[in-house]
């Protein structure tokens, strides 16, 4: 044989070989991953856990879930999001309310999210189940641009969060 001829068996040997390397995979996927083919698709949310539920501010108690996703920070989805959309590096979030769909499309790298070039937390799956977590510790608080806790009908619950020094988390499980 001369090396041309080895060259195309050792080529079309190492094309058999990775044909069938790739065949024992799980077509389910593994248990947890953050691979984008196995994340992405559309995602129906229970209703988000929020921590901390309320803050009061000036003696008045308000429930956080009722304002932040109203401030600029959530580009003004207005409600809770009910939908994640999973397509290559984007996460769209949709609240599906009948009259107002609005959507925050975060950017995905690994299983981590961000929003305003800022980390916003990560997404994970698990079998059947999407778990979402959006977290914004305190100290990215104080890096963002004034304006994403100025601006909005919710802002001010956003702001009186980060001047009480208090960390923001949103955990939603999501199916198909």
């Amino acid at each position: 044989m001369n090396i041309k001829q080895w060259a195309v068996a050792l080529f079309f040997g190492s094309l058999v070989l990775g044909a069938a390397s790739c065949s024992k995979d799980d077509p389910n996927g593994p248990k947890s991953s953050v691979a984008i083919k196995y994340l992405e698709g559309s995602w129906d949310l229970g209703k988000p856990t929020i921590s901390p539920e309320t803050i009061t501010i000036e003696g008045k108690e308000y429930k956080v879930a009722d304002h932040i996703f109203k401030s600029a920070l959530f580009t003004n989805l207005v409600f809770e999001p009910r939908f994640v959309y999973i397509k290559g590096k984007t996460a769209v979030l949709t609240t599906g309310a009948l009259c107002v769909n609005t959507k925050l499309t975060l950017a995905l790298k690994d299983g981590k999210l961000s929003a305003h070039n800022l980390p916003f937390g990560n997404v994970v799956r698990e079998g059947n189940q999407l778990n979402m977590e959006i977290s914004i510790p305190n100290t990215l608080f104080k890096q963002m641009p004034s304006d994403l806790l100025t601006q909005g009908e919710g802002a001010f619950v956003l702001k009186a969060i980060a001047d009480q020094g208090l960390d923001l988390k949103i955990t939603a499980t999501g199916t198909k």
